[in-house]
């Protein structure tokens, strides 16, 4: 009897401890992979909806759409005086032309830079986020 219940239990170790966990294992790896591989897809969907507002945006801003001489608005809905944007790069030293309240591609350019200056992204988009940067610049 002794012996049946070593055997037994040494079979139990072997399968506990052996080719059970490695089957184990090489599941874990290869789910692991999967979720990688579905996260990498939705990070690529992504970017690419990105690029796709982006032109939108660009090509809205050439045409003039979006942008009013009085208030300027971003795809959120954010909203200020585009004026204030003006004297507010102005302010920063990033723009130099009229402060005519239209924004055109040389303040969406100052934009960039002072985004790209002040660790946001790079967009030139002044949503909450820049606005709040670049406002204690308004009054310089």
């Amino acid at each position: 009897m002794r012996i049946v219940s070593a055997l037994l239990l040494s079979g139990l170790l072997i399968a506990a401890t052996g080719c059970v966990s490695k089957t184990r294992h090489q599941r874990d790896v290869s789910s692991l992979k999967n979720q990688v591989a579905q996260m990498d897809a939705a990070l690529q969907a992504q970017q690419e909806k990105n690029r796709v507002l982006e032109a939108e945006l660009a090509s809205r801003a050439q045409r003039g759409g979006g942008v009013s001489a009085t208030t300027y608005r971003t795809p959120s809905g954010f909203e200020l005086p585009a004026a204030d944007i003006q004297k507010a790069l102005k302010g920063a030293g990033y723009y130099s032309g009229s402060i005519d309240g239209k924004i055109g591609p040389d303040s969406r350019e100052a934009l960039r830079n002072f985004q790209r200056d002040n660790g946001l992204t790079a967009d030139g988009v002044c949503g909450r986020q820049t606005w709040n940067k670049l406002k204690t610049n308004l009054n310089s």
